[in-house]
């Protein structure tokens, strides 16, 4: 219970702060390309020295504009090149960066705002920007977009536009001096960024990190991977979460890559393969939920298979939940090595990592980055140390005492284990359910042997709180259900159905090799429905890491659910289905 795993590799040297890692990427890889999004249809690139330089523009802007290092900015935007040059600037300046995401309703981006009052706002546009009340609305506001609606008399910020901010002629040599002279010396510990966290079981946290929190993991995965300068990154996932805006985004930022934005958002898959095909990334960091959908169109169109794998594709990575077997090995038959990390937004995120290697083995998640030790605590809970964990959650000293243990380990909230090939996760402690003998149940475990048995399974939720056995309710892979013809070789046994009936009867099947498998008698499923629809984070049942929401999935099928604990499963909706496992 008390051994410890450390990282054999010492951490090394890194640069004290985030204004300082990019002045010396700026000048070492000037004319390399650092950045591309679309626009006008064509994806248009910006080289290390313009990034730089308008680095230089904004942050001239905030010390003119009167905005003190330790100042607060909110960031309420997708991710484009002039968030992310504002961002920057903010950031090495020395004021704090809060990021949130952009697809929150307006009430809910109010209440964030009264928690953390802000001196500055960069927001999208003014149709945005009219959704807030004027008490949340801070002295200055950055418009990325110019024109919509008019904000009205309610608001007295004085708004700015980016374009004016930014010169148009910037692709020119570095001003080293410039950005130096401008740049104050900002310590190591001085707090960089306030994150939320995705707030699946109650209002989000704010994670405060600081440049050293963010910038020890970055050494610590050029450690590990030794990446060159110049690969190319796809980036869809949202810079207000941790996976993309602080493990994706600055580690193609630390290792002197070209991030390209993918406005696909991960949701729009003909638009993904498009971009893919125009960017080829060398690297690509996706959540296991796109990976499903990405396999999926490969194994049924040849031509997007074709432009997935190609030739320069190194390695993707998976984080946020796990990636089951059942798609890893179609990476594995490809050749192309499947990453897998660990982490939470306290520890920045990352704090294991699988090796760059063809093998996988399902739910363990590595070891300890270099800086990085765990061990584990009482009922097996996974705790952290290193210069990657938060110092507290802001403005929440209750929380962040909660979270410490009397040594200044942080405790993590995953149950899990330490195995010869790393940690192993089992579940998120607080998902963990007592049946009515007091048996403990986790149902992450049953929910991921349940997506390793069929492909056809795109999301499960395993419920049962006082039940005799766990209850399931299954949402299908509407693409493979629609599919004319799936070419995967691990599925010659598969029945392949066609249609909701065939697949809840095709299920049922599954379900029982499950059990059979499982020689936990008591985490049998032995009721289960399958509900003809999707899980949409815009309901709130995923998270924008893609993750479900339990609470909210609890919520809003609420009916199917009361259906299965009461085993009346005559009154279902007409999208719903009962799968018929038959009698334990």
């Amino acid at each position: 219970m008390n051994q410890n795993l450390i990282s054999k590799q010492p951490l090394g040297h890194h640069a004290p702060n985030i204004g300082e890692m990019l002045f010396e990427n700026c000048n070492q890889y000037g004319k390399l390309k650092a950045f591309g999004e679309r626009e006008q249809g064509n994806y248009r690139f910006r080289t290390w020295r313009e990034f730089g330089n308008h680095i230089c523009d904004f942050s001239a802007f905030l010390q003119k504009s009167g905005v003190q290092q330790g100042q607060k900015v909110a960031f309420i935007t997708s991710n484009n090149y002039s968030r992310l040059v504002a961002e920057m600037a903010v950031m090495s300046c020395g004021c704090i960066s809060i990021p949130i995401f952009v697809a929150y309703s307006d009430d809910f981006l109010t209440q964030l705002l009264e928690f953390s009052p802000v001196d500055l706002l960069v927001i999208e546009n003014q149709e945005k920007l009219c959704g807030l009340p004027p008490h949340v609305i801070p002295p200055m506001t950055i418009l990325l977009e110019k024109g919509g609606a008019s904000i009205g008399k309610t608001s007295k910020t004085d708004i700015k536009y980016m374009a004016e901010i930014l010169s148009p002629q910037a692709d020119v040599p570095f001003a080293a001096k410039q950005f130096r002279s401008i740049h104050p010396d900002v310590s190591s510990n001085d707090l960089a960024m306030i994150m939320f966290t995705s707030g699946t079981t109650s209002f989000p946290k704010g994670v405060q990190l600081t440049h050293g929190n963010i910038l020890s993991q970055q050494k610590a995965l050029q450690q590990l991977w030794k990446t060159k300068p110049g690969r190319r990154f796809l980036c869809y996932l949202p810079w207000h979460h941790s996976f993309g805006g602080l493990f994706e985004r600055f580690f193609a930022l630390y290792s002197g890559g070209c991030l390209a934005v993918d406005d696909s958002r991960g949701k729009f898959l003909d638009k993904l393969f498009e971009n893919f095909a125009d960017i080829k990334p060398h690297i690509y960091f996706s959540v296991p939920k796109v990976y499903q959908d990405i396999v999926t169109k490969t194994l049924i169109d040849k031509k997007a298979d074709e432009m997935f794998f190609h030739k320069e594709l190194e390695f993707v990575f998976t984080a946020a939940a796990p990636l089951t077997s059942t798609i890893s090995n179609i990476f594995k038959a490809k050749n192309v090595p499947v990453v897998e990390g660990w982490g939470l937004t306290e520890t920045s995120p990352c704090c294991t990592l699988t090796p760059l290697s063809l093998e996988r083995q399902p739910g363990v998640v590595g070891f300890p980055i270099p800086g990085v030790a765990i061990k584990l605590g009482e009922e097996d809970e996974i705790l952290v140390k290193g210069p990657n964990v938060m110092g507290g959650y802001y403005n929440n000293p209750e929380a962040t005492a909660k979270v410490f243990t009397k040594d200044g380990w942080f405790k993590t909230g995953d149950i899990g284990g330490i195995t010869d090939q790393g940690v192993k996760i089992i579940s998120r402690k607080d998902r963990m359910f007592k049946l009515n003998n007091g048996e403990k149940v986790f149902p992450s475990t049953i929910e991921e042997a349940a997506k390793t048995q069929c492909i056809y399974i795109k999301n499960i939720y395993v419920g049962g709180k006082g039940q005799v056995y766990p209850h399931a309710l299954v949402f299908p892979n509407q693409e493979l259900l629609q599919a004319k013809e799936v070419k995967n070789p691990e599925m010659e046994d598969c029945a392949c159905p066609k249609t909701l009936p065939d697949h809840a009867a095709c299920l049922a099947k599954c379900i029982q090799e499950i059990n059979q498998l499982n020689n936990k008698r008591y985490e049998h499923i032995t009721k289960a429905i399958l509900v003809d629809q999707e899980l949409m984070l815009e309901r709130g049942e995923l998270t924008p890491s893609l993750k479900m929401v339990p609470r909210i999935i609890e919520e809003n099928f609420q009916q199917q659910l009361t259906c299965l604990e009461g085993d009346q499963l005559s009154g279902l909706p007409v999208d719903s289905r009962v799968i018929p496992i038959g009698k334990e």
